[in-house]
């Protein structure tokens, strides 16, 4: 009997993303590599779609208050080890984004709870990117990250580098390094140093990571573990090892016919930038969230009637991305939650009322934006195509492959990735 592989295969390996983004950039990377990983934003899909050896639940509890966080990751939790997953595996930004009071520490909890482990480990470092963490200290580049252009980060700003300090706020758990000087030594000498510091009362172990050796090193020593947590790197690294079935690269989809739209909901500078070069042969508008806390409808409306007189002449883009003042001006009004939620709610909108335009082609530039578009449109489980020079891949709403959309991280592309997006599109 050959064996089993492909999407026929039992699921091996469960992934809880807190975006849809990072979701699908791990995703099209298991995919790259022959494991077949479909993507679910819905926990009552799991049954029926995560028929793989690896699978996404991609949700949207980065920023939600932590008790409702730990409520969701639990109620995922449980259905992947229904469906017979042996490893959890938790997916946050590179970037370690959180607060004080969350969404990390609480649902890392909640995994270690579940997965009635007495052991797990952080590896956020995203070398390919720049990411690295020396000395439980995270960089971008050769800056901190506290001095780089994440310290405007709107919503989950990070003033302390020291990641060791910063995952200490969020649990009561102990937290210790494991140093790159123990890492570069090897996995055996890793493994004794992790079981050392577990004898001693540590339960939670941040990993250095300065290159992909070190990122190795960890995906390795934690291979066996039911539970783990990291960042881009490590996500494409662990399921790789403990998933044995590959399937052969599959063709590019047939993308469904109708107009091509960019909702732009990421305040990133890189998103700001790239809709600038798009200006440059589209149309673009730009909705501020002060006038749609004014008169929602009306903005909508004003909106979908400018999208109704320029699609003809191409793709276009919408967008609610700010400067850093503007979004202190909003934030300042409405609180940050409230902004947020104003912000998701117009993108969320749009998307709906742009499907009665044939709109079936989206490019949508942001986490939080991505997983509020894809819950207004249904898409509750897609299947993801990798491209060739692009992070991520196209999403696919399954079954009906009525939609294709492209997801795309706030700070990731080139400058000029909605253009390129556009062509490939056609």
């Amino acid at each position: 009997m050959l064996p089993v592989t492909g999407k026929d295969a039992p699921l091996t390996t469960g992934i809880i993303a807190d975006d849809l983004t990072g979701g699908v950039l791990v995703a099209a990377s298991l995919i790259d590599q022959g494991i077949a990983c479909p993507v679910v934003t819905d926990p009552a899909a799991i049954e029926d779609h995560c028929n793989a050896p690896a699978c996404v639940v991609a949700g949207r509890f980065r920023l939600a208050p932590a008790a409702e966080a730990v409520g969701w990751f639990d109620t995922v939790q449980e259905a992947l080890s229904h469906k017979g997953a042996k490893h959890i595996l938790y997916k946050y930004c590179a970037t370690f984004d959180s607060t004080d009071s969350g969404n990390i520490g609480p649902c890392a909890d909640a995994l270690l709870r579940q997965a009635g482990a007495d052991r797990l480990g952080f590896c956020t470092a995203f070398p390919e990117r720049g990411v690295t963490v020396y000395q439980g200290h995270i960089f971008l580049g050769s800056q901190l990250l506290c001095n780089s252009e994440k310290r405007f980060d709107p919503v989950t700003p990070m003033p302390d580098p020291d990641l060791v300090t910063v995952l200490q706020r969020q649990t009561a758990y102990r937290v210790a390094l494991v140093p790159q000087q123990v890492i570069a030594q090897g996995v055996e000498t890793t493994r004794r140093f992790i079981d050392d510091a577990l004898a001693r009362g540590t339960t939670y172990f941040l990993f250095d990571a300065i290159d992909g050796s070190d990122v190795a090193v960890c995906a390795e020593v934690t291979r066996t573990w039911p539970a783990m947590t990291g960042g881009d790197s490590l996500l494409a690294a662990l399921p790789a090892l403990q998933v044995m079935e590959r399937q052969a690269a599959t063709p590019p989809p047939s993308l469904p016919r109708g107009h091509t739209v960019v909702i732009a909901g990421s305040c990133a500078g890189a998103t700001l930038r790239q809709l600038e070069q798009f200006e440059e042969k589209h149309r673009v508008r730009r909705i501020t969230l002060a006038d749609a806390a004014d008169d929602f409808d009306r903005v909508l409306a004003d909106a979908m009637s400018w999208v109704q007189t320029e699609l003809p002449g191409g793709p276009v883009a919408l967008s609610i991305a700010d400067a850093p003042d503007g979004v202190k001006r909003i934030q300042s009004r409405l609180g940050v939650d409230e902004a947020k939620r104003l912000g998701e709610r117009v993108c969320g909108a749009l998307a709906q009322k742009m499907r009665q335009l044939d709109v079936n082609r989206f490019i949508v530039a942001g986490g939080e934006t991505s997983g509020a578009v894809a819950m207004a449109l249904g898409m509750s489980a897609m299947s993801v195509h990798p491209l060739a020079d692009i992070p991520g891949g196209l999403c696919v709403s399954e079954p009906d492959r009525a939609l294709c959309c492209y997801f795309k991280a706030g700070k990731l592309g080139s400058g000029t990735i909605f253009q390129d997006l556009v062509e490939i599109f056609g």
